[in-house]
């Protein structure tokens, strides 16, 4: 068999290509956390207070002291004096004092004397600022204590991740608006071929649109990469190495794409 039609199998041309491989120096850029989406961290990302930043909440209810609700029951309920409603978005302006409750909403904040929760519906009114409670509860139910979620300190993000939309979230709950991430690699793509021409041409008789490229450009985005298109070159060898030597300066990856089999043409 000729020399010109000799392949080689696609593991032994995968092993030879990685052993050529010389990683690009590693570097980061600061972006902002909104535009961050697929992007891969390049430090650890640390919460800068905890979250919650206050005792929330977790259902519509009465804050209580819980040791007020103790052996409530429907048979036998306690009962206590309503000293008002904490506010949604402020702290309360309000102290829980020793058979006294609050009403409460979903992600309110505790008023101070309060440790506990009540849901709404193991309660009722009874007389005129007063409540009917049916259920005892222990010290912390129903409520986020401060930190219970992410902790002052904690790494929330290690480094090396890449962002998906719940850590875009995440970041966003803890007012962290920009960080830093790995700069992407940019990557040529060079399509050589007579019989090449771009996808908005028509194609002549014994041409072709040119897919190899957008294939690669899409797959190289998805891989979290910066496609850079050095358009389509002739079967010229001065020229394709003219325009490889021009990529490998101002990229960290080239990618060249020609022919699907061996002929006395390939170079």
């Amino acid at each position: 068999m000729p020399e010109f039609l000799t392949l080689l199998p696609p593991d032994d041309a995968r092993n030879l290509l990685l052993s050529h491989l010389i990683p690009p120096a590693p570097s980061s850029q600061a972006i902002e956390t909104d535009s961050a989406l697929g992007r891969v961290t390049a430090e650890d990302v640390i919460a800068p207070h905890p979250l919650p930043a206050f005792p929330r909440s977790t259902v519509d209810g009465y804050a209580v002291r819980a040791r007020d609700t103790f052996g409530a029951s429907d048979s036998l309920p306690a009962y206590l004096a309503l000293a008002g409603e904490v506010p949604m978005g402020a702290a309360p302006a309000i102290s829980i004092t020793p058979g006294q409750c609050a009403l409460i909403h979903t992600g309110g904040m505790l008023p101070p004397g309060s440790d506990a929760i009540v849901m709404l519906e193991y309660t009722q009114p009874a007389r005129p600022a007063e409540i009917e409670i049916q259920r005892a509860v222990a010290g912390g139910e129903n409520v986020i204590r401060i930190g219970e979620d992410v902790a002052q300190g904690q790494v929330v993000i290690p480094r090396g991740t890449r962002l998906r939309p719940a850590e875009i979230g995440g970041l966003m709950a803890l007012g962290i608006l920009g960080l830093r991430v790995v700069t992407k690699i940019k990557t040529a793509l060079i399509s050589s071929g007579d019989e090449i021409v771009p996808p908005g041409s028509a194609p002549q008789p014994g041409q072709v649109r040119d897919i190899n490229s957008y294939t690669l450009a899409a797959l190289v985005t998805q891989a979290g990469g910066e496609p850079v298109f050095y358009g389509i070159l002739p079967d010229q060898f001065d020229a394709l190495k003219a325009t490889a030597s021009r990529a490998l300066a101002e990229c960290d990856l080239v990618l060249i794409t020609a022919g699907s089999s061996a002929s006395t043409r390939d170079m």
